[in-house]
């Protein structure tokens, strides 16, 4: 990941590299945190306190218009109660971001990749990140305590074939592994391409096409394709305040080395992401219907999606966030009944007590229901008390 942060680099017009500043921030956190099912289990919950600390590294690039940040971390947990769950390695992550490339004046792109291990999927699902308001983060379907690895990496570049005419391409790569699979749950792979065509018709308003598409792979031996098109339009309601829908149909083919006949699906597609960035607020609110892959189901879904997520400065020194997900997955197969609903929230206040410290009380929850062959009826809930400490150095 450093090489590709050099490689963007390097790509750059002189100018702009010439211009680059480069930062590093170490810190470490220290939380004490209560887990209430801290085995993952339908039922017979048990509970116990625990203490994480996360030493983590971020190297930064700053160039006019452009920030690239590779963060990394390793997590340690030590149990009170149950010792058995104590883990020198209980989250690893790396992640690449940026905020929009201009290589030229009418070409930029946006990188991403993330690589997270993590003890369990509750662990996992807080850690991936997304870096798409119109691809929420995936919930699938948690079950007992188990180690997995996530990879992911994207690319999305514009170019803007007149003044008002711009062509969008993007690609996407994940991968979700199991380590230590003793909850019968499949791993999977997922190939997705994007692209779209809009034309600017107001200095507010945009609209055009798109297509994507994404093969989805799972390790029980069952293969799908997934199409989907339609319309696609933003608009700007204000400099802070931005509008993006898609609307259209998706069609998916499912397949099975067991057996089982090949499966067809054509069902509605439609995304709405509603995002509000100021200088003390940041808010996204997003929904998606949609047939997608992924995650530890053994299977292809109709998925529905509704993402909220909220942060503020609303006094000096002091944030509050919030940030919710809900989610229904339900089989393609018309011979199998059931689906799985999830629900997940966190909110939380921050306090910059010095310049090199936080102190942050947060706690979430998790709620899931399924019946049939999809999943169980899990509940967790945590909270979190703990202290930042950290300080950015520039080196050039």
């Amino acid at each position: 990941m450093l090489s590709a942060l050099s490689a963007i680099g390097i790509l750059l017009p002189a100018s702009r590299a010439a211009a680059a500043k480069f930062d590093i921030t170490p810190s470490i956190s220290l939380d004490q945190t209560y887990d209430s099912n801290v085995f993952n289990t339908d039922g017979n919950e048990k509970g116990d306190f625990i203490l994480r600390t996360t030493p983590a590294l971020t190297f930064s690039l700053r160039m006019p218009e452009t920030t690239l940040n590779l963060r990394s971390s390793l997590s340690t947990e030590t149990y009170y109660k149950y010792s058995e769950l104590n883990s020198t390695n209980s989250a690893i992550t790396l992640a690449i971001d940026a905020t929009p490339i201009r290589m030229t004046p009418r070409f930029s792109m946006v990188p991403s990749a993330h690589f997270v291990q993590a003890q369990n999927s509750y662990l996992r699902t807080q850690l991936v990140p997304t870096a798409d308001p119109l691809v929420p983060p995936s919930i699938a379907s948690e079950t007992a305590t188990q180690k997995s690895r996530d990879y992911g990496a994207a690319l999305r570049a514009s170019y803007l074939l007149t003044e008002k005419t711009e062509f969008s391409l993007g690609g996407r790569f994940s991968k979700l592994q199991f380590l230590d699979n003793t909850a019968g749950n499949d791993g999977s792979r997922v190939i997705n391409g994007d692209t779209s065509l809009s034309y600017r018709f107001t200095e507010l308003f945009s609209s055009g096409v798109f297509f994507s598409t994404s093969y989805n792979t799972f390790e029980n031996g069952t293969d799908s394709r997934v199409f989907a098109g339609g319309l696609t339009g933003t608009y700007r309601y204000s400099p802070v305040f931005t509008v993006n829908a898609r609307a259209g149909a998706s069609h998916g083919k499912e397949t099975s080395t067991s057996g089982v006949p090949e499966n067809t699906d054509t069902s509605p597609y439609g995304a709405l992401s509603l995002i509000y960035a100021g200088r003390d607020f940041r808010g996204s609110l997003s929904g998606t219907i949609e047939q997608a892959g992924g995650g530890n189901l053994g299977e292809t879904t109709r998925r529905e999606t509704v993402s909220l997520s909220i942060s503020t400065q609303f006094a000096l020194r002091w944030w509050a966030d919030l940030a919710g997900t809900y989610q229904v997955n339900r089989s393609l197969e018309s011979n199998v009944s059931g689906d799985i609903t999830s629900a997940s929230g966190t909110a939380g206040v921050r306090y910059k007590a010095l310049e090199w410290m936080d102190v942050h009380l947060s706690g979430s929850g998790f709620r899931q229901s399924g019946n049939g062959t999809l999943g169980s009826d899990l509940t967790r809930y945590s909270a979190f008390l703990g202290v930042t400490v950290g300080s950015t150095y520039n080196i050039y």
